[in-house]
C-alpha cells in the first residue's frame, strides 16, 4: 500500500534500480524461426517518468533483441477497475496488463482474462512461482494470470523496544491476547506506544479486515456479492483496541495517523509493534532511517478461528481472445521483466551489485514470489551483496509458504476499508462506543457499498 493500497508493481520493479547492469544479460530466446508475433503491453512509464522510462525502453530493446520473432508495443495504458469493462468491449486492452489481487476473480467471473493454464505449465520460470501466491489468479482448476509481485500483511515491530521492555526480540506475539500484554509492557517499561494502528486514508479499514481475518472472519462474501462487516471476528478485533487503548493505555493519543505516520514513529523508536505490509523493510529503514538491526517482522498473529493472513499484490493478466501465440509471447516478457533475477546468476548479481550500490536493500523480507528451491537458490547466488539481516525474520520467512493468504475484499475494497476507517476511529477516540450496534449500522453502509460496486 506504498501510497495507496494496491502496492503496483511497474515493469521496472525488478530492474529499474540496475539500469544498464541487466543489459546483455541471457534470458528466454525463442530463437530465430516461426512467424513475427506482436504483443501489445500495459504499465509502460509515462514521459514525466524520465529515468524509468529511458530504463524500460532499454529492457524492451534487449527482450526483442533476444527474442527476434516478437515484437513489443508498450503502452501507458494501466488497469483501473472503473474503465476496464469497456475497455475490454472496445477491443483495446492490452495483451498484457496488471491487475491487483483484489480484482482477478471477478475478472475471471466475467470472462475477461484469457486461460493460460497450459501456456503457465510449460513456462520454466511462472511455473515456479510460490503456490500460495499463484492460486490467487486460479478458479476451478484452471490458471488465469502470472503473478509479478505479492505481500502479505504481517505483524512489524521494534526490536529495540523489545528488548529495553525485557522482552525477547526472537519470540515476538503469535496471538492477539500476547500482542496485547507485548504493547502493555513495551508501555509501562519504556514509556514508548506499545501499539499502533492505522486510522486514515483507507489504512484503518485495510489493517482491521487483516485482524478480523485473523481472529476467524472476512468482511465480504467468497463471490463479493454480500457485505459481512457485522461479525464475531471483527467484533473481538474491535474489542481489543478498545481494552488496549482505555484499559491498558499503549495505544498512544494520536488517531489519525496514516501510513507514512506510523512508520516513521516505528523508525524513531517511538512505536512497538504495528500491523503493516511484509514490505514494511522499504518504508521503515530504507525510507525512514530505521536501523536496520531493529526492525523486526513476524507473522500476522492467529487467533484459534484464524483464516490467514491478508494478501495482495499484482497478476499479469492476458487479453480474453489473445492467440496462444501471444499469451506465449507475453509470457515470455513477463519472464524477461519481472522474473529474470531468479533465473540467471548473471542477472541475479548484476542486479544485487546495482541495489548495493545504489543504496537499496537486497534480500529484504517479505512474501516470496518463487517456490522454495528457486527463492533458495537465488539467495545463494547474492549472498554476498546482501544486505539485512535475514536471521531476524526467520519465523516470517518460514510461514510465507505456509500460512493461508486471503485475498482483500473482491468488491469496492477501497470504498469499504474508508468506511471501516470511521469505525476504527469510533472505538479510539469514544471510550463508550457500542461496538455492537456501530457494527450493525456500518454493515448498512458497507452493503450498500457493494451493492453499488
Amino acid at each position: 500500500m506504498k501510497k495507496k493500497l494496491w502496492r503496483t508493481i511497474a515493469p521496472l520493479a525488478l530492474v529499474a534500480l540496475a539500469g544498464a547492469g541487466l543489459a546483455g544479460c541471457s534470458g528466454s530466446d525463442s530463437g530465430g524461426s516461426g512467424d513475427k508475433v506482436t504483443i501489445t503491453v500495459g504499465n509502460e512509464p509515462t514521459s514525466d517518468q524520465t529515468a524509468a522510462l529511458k530504463v524500460y525502453k532499454k529492457q524492451v530493446a534487449d527482450f526483442e533483441k533476444a527474442n527476434p520473432n516478437i515484437k513489443v508495443n508498450p503502452t501507458t495504458t494501466k488497469y483501473d477497475a472503473q474503465t476496464f469493462q469497456a475497455l475490454v468491449a472496445s477491443g483495446k486492452m492490452p495483451d498484457v496488463i496488471s491487475v491487483p489481487f483484489t480484482d482477478i476473480q471477478s475478472l475471471i467471473a466475467r470472462g475477461q482474462v484469457a486461460d493460460i493454464t497450459s501456456e503457465i505449465k510449460a513456462d520454466p520460470q511462472a511455473s515456479k512461482v510460490n503456490p500460495t501466491v499463484a492460486k490467487v489468479a486460479q478458479a476451478g482448476g484452471k490458471t488465469y494470470g502470472a503473478a509479478i509481485g505479492a505481500y502479505t500483511m504481517a505483524l512489524i515491530y521494534n526490536r529495540a523496544l523489545f528488548t529495553k521492555a525485557g522482552l525477547d526480540p526472537d519470540k515476538p506475539p503469535t496471538t492477539w491476547e500476547e500482542v496485547r500484554a507485548d504493547a502493555k509492557t513495551i508501555t509501562d517499561k519504556t514509556g514508548a506506544q506499545g501499539y499502533a494502528a492505522m486510522t486514515t486514508n483507507n489504512t484503518g479499514g485495510w489493517s482491521l479486515t487483516s485482524v478480523s481475518y485473523a481472529f476467524g472472519h472476512t468482511l465480504e462474501s467468497a463471490d463479493g456479492k454480500k457485505a459481512t462487516v457485522d461479525n464475531e471476528a471483527t467484533k473481538k478485533a474491535l474489542e481489543l483496541y478498545q481494552q488496549m487503548r482505555w484499559d491498558d493505555n499503549s495505544f498512544g493519543s494520536n488517531f489519525l495517523l496514516n501510513q507514512d505516520d506510523v512508520f516513521k514513529q516505528m523508525a524513531a523508536g517511538n512505536v512497538g509493534m504495528m500491523v503493516n505490509g511484509s514490505d514494511g523493510y522499504n518504508f521503515a529503514v530504507t525510507n525512514d532511517g530505521m536501523n536496520k538491526d531493529d526492525f523486526g517482522l513476524a507473522p500476522l498473529p492467529q487467533e484459534k478461528a484464524g483464516l490467514g493472513t491478508l494478501g495482495g499484490g499484482s497478476i499479469a493478466i492476458f487479453k480474453p481472445k489473445a492467440t496462444k501465440e501471444q499469451i506465449s509471447a507475453g509470457l515470455k516478457y513477463v519472464d524477461w521483466i519481472y522474473y529474470r533475477q531468479y533465473f540467471d546468476k548473471s542477472t541475479a548479481v548484476s542486479t544485487a551489485k546495482a541495489s548495493v550500490a545504489d543504496g537499496s536493500a537486497v534480500g529484504a523480507p517479505g512474501l516470496q514470489l518463487f517456490d522454495n528451491a528457486t527463492n533458495d537458490r537465488y539467495l545463494g547466488w547474492v549472498k554476498d551483496e546482501i544486505n539485512v539481516p535475514r536471521e531476524n525474520y526467520k519465523a516470517y520467512l518460514k510461514s510465507t509458504t505456509t500460512l493461508p493468504l486471503v485475498p482483500e475484499p473482491m468488491t469496492q475494497a477501497q470504498q469499504l476499508y474508508g468506511i471501516l476507517d470511521n469505525v476504527v476511529q469510533a472505538v479510539l477516540t469514544n471510550k463508550d462506543t457500542d461496538i455492537d450496534s456501530l457494527l450493525k449500522t456500518t454493515q448498512t453502509q458497507a452493503q450498500s457499498a457493494v451493492a453499488g460496486g
